[in-house]
């Protein structure tokens, strides 16, 4: 096939949609498919690449920058079979448009509901299944029409969880369109044995809890932060990731008295946070919305212990891991303060014990080329 993958970001950026997007790429090239990636971003010097990566200056305002993308994928969607789109509304809207007046079926990948990310931002506090329920003003009314518009042109739509395939099914996308293929983790880097790295990092005896997260408000480790004060002397909890939050959390710990108590790493590369989820003796997730959380897959494939809240995809990762994860409702805050309390120190040296993961990246692979493959062929049968 030749296929166009329209993403928002991609490498040197960081983020899941650029990540997944450069080992998409590569691992259709390697099947034999001819791979184009369009992204947003400026050019790389000296940037090689088994496939052709075209870069979309976000210079200007958004009329001019999406007019750019648009004209860019109809660059090469005249000529593709199929183009593979990475979100609904930055790289959505103007991909969908170009693939129209191409005349070039089109993919998309749903991650998350743009608008509601947004609307938090704004100060909204409604929990995602009630905010789908009903039509916003202003500017998140615009978000809203544009996941919709976008999701439901596409031929298929891909979704990594069946929480987000019941959102997508609100939009008014009907359900034999939307595919459901959960997202593998990559293998993490090694690293050194655990209590060598728990010298490394100074924790000595503690309880480390660890969370690794976009710092925004609808992770709620501000309420954790509160919680804090009633946790024992031996508990540290370790915050890795950046974001518009970081600065108010870190007030909230001083506010609190728990300072040194609260370790913030910032934002970090996978072998650092390879190596925290090493020492850490349970990993911690109490958000109000995740799609399907990347990271819960990336800690339990080294065997560390989940505690997540019972919100959007964060309990089927129970289904992958029963073992290992535990959900807790997110408004039971009894609950969560005592299953805190109650961690105590593993004595496993998490460097050897990778787990056998239920999901990889080749059965993710696999699965995703099939929906482009039956949209081609699909394509093919109605000319």
């Amino acid at each position: 096939m030749k296929i166009v993958l329209a993403t928002g970001i991609y490498p040197p950026e960081i983020g899941g949609p650029a990540t997944y997007t450069r080992a998409l790429a590569l691992a259709l090239q390697k099947r034999g498919h001819a791979v184009t990636v369009i992204a947003y971003g400026e050019s790389v010097d000296g940037e090689s690449s088994a496939f052709s990566v075209i870069r979309v200056s976000r210079r200007g305002g958004f009329v001019v920058r999406y007019v750019r993308y648009a004209w860019n994928v109809w660059k090469y969607v005249r000529c593709a079979d199929v183009v593979y789109v990475q979100g609904p509304v930055s790289e959505g809207l103007p991909a969908t448009i170009a693939a129209r007046f191409a005349r070039c079926p089109m993919v998309m990948k749903v991650v998350g509901d743009y608008a509601w990310e947004m609307a938090q931002h704004q100060g909204e506090q409604e929990l995602p299944d009630a905010f789908v329920s009903h039509r916003h003003r202003g500017l998140i009314r615009a978000y809203e029409w544009i996941e919709r518009f976008t999701a439901r042109n596409a031929q298929r739509v891909i979704v990594p969880s069946k929480y987000l395939q019941s959102i997508v099914e609100r939009w008014g996308v009907a359900s034999e369109k939307i595919q459901v293929i959960v997202n593998a983790s990559e293998t993490l880097p090694s690293v050194d044995t655990r209590e060598s790295i728990r010298q490394k990092y100074r924790v000595g005896d503690s309880v480390v809890v660890l969370s690794a997260v976009r710092a925004v408000p609808w992770k709620s480790l501000d309420r954790v932060i509160r919680w804090w004060r009633e946790m024992p002397e031996s508990h540290l909890f370790v915050i890795a990731g950046d974001g518009p939050e970081l600065e108010v959390w870190k007030e909230l710990a001083k506010k609190f008295q728990v300072e040194s108590r609260v370790r913030f790493l910032g934002s970090v590369n996978r072998h650092l946070l390879a190596e925290w989820y090493a020492v850490a003796d349970v990993f911690l997730l109490p958000s109000k919305y995740e799609g399907y959380p990347n990271v819960i897959a990336e800690a339990t494939s080294v065997g560390l212990p989940c505690l997540v809240s019972d919100q959007g995809g964060n309990p089927e990762t129970r289904e992958q891991e029963p073992d290992l994860v535990r959900v807790i409702p997110i408004d039971d805050e009894v609950a969560w303060v005592s299953a805190l309390q109650t961690v105590t120190r593993r004595a496993v040296d998490q460097s050897s014990t990778h787990t056998e993961q239920r999901w990889t990246s080749t059965q993710m692979v696999n699965a995703t080329e099939r929906v482009l493959q039956k949209v081609v062929r699909s394509r093919g049968s109605s000319v």
